[in-house]
């Protein structure tokens, strides 16, 4: 994925809201108002405190640190399609850890091999950042055999095999990351 469209992705998270557009009152109600000889409001579906509806509208921020634009696209897309979810891909490593700071991210998925820095630095970077020191992070990676020791070093225990289940990866999202 070129670097530009990545960008693009992550500035439309950045500049957008963290919730969903307020719709119209009478697009959520569903009201009837009559006159005062028929009586008065007569509501549909219930009413729902303001609290409540914007609970619902939020969603937790994954950022994707891939630069294989197949698997990239087919993460965020999968992702963002989980209800109370937002996925954004950054395809290089050195630009990972500005995004997260920026967007607020809820978790992070890294694979190990990317242009700048590779994943294993990039996690390194996000221990040592007090702000984002405690987001859950997920790797995934083809390599893992390869990197198990680094993986131990760091008490790393979330990592998925490529190829991997979608459904397994979703699982694991909700897990890290309850919406």
């Amino acid at each position: 994925m070129p670097i530009e469209r990545s960008l693009l992705s992550s500035r439309k998270i950045l500049e957008g809201p963290r919730v969903a557009p307020a719709r119209a009152l009478d697009e959520e109600l569903n009201f009837t108002v009559r006159s005062p000889a028929q009586g008065a409001l007569v509501v549909a579906n219930g009413l729902k405190s303001d609290a409540s509806r914007v609970e619902e509208r939020k969603k937790k921020v994954v950022v994707i640190g891939e630069d294989d634009e197949p698997i990239a696209v087919l993460l965020r897309d999968a992702i963002s399609d989980e209800p109370g979810y937002q996925a954004v891909v950054v395809a290089d490593g050195a630009l990972v850890l500005e995004t997260v700071r920026q967007v607020h991210a809820d978790l992070l998925i890294l694979d190990i091999m990317m242009p700048g820095l590779n994943g294993l630095e990039v996690y390194d970077r996000v221990r040592e950042d007090a702000g984002v020191r405690e987001m859950p992070v997920l790797f995934v990676s083809a390599n893992v055999p390869q990197f198990d020791r680094e993986f131990r070093a760091r008490n790393i225990t979330s990592v998925l095999t490529k190829p991997f289940d979608l459904n397994d990866l979703l699982q694991r999202v909700r897990s890290l990351c309850p919406a």
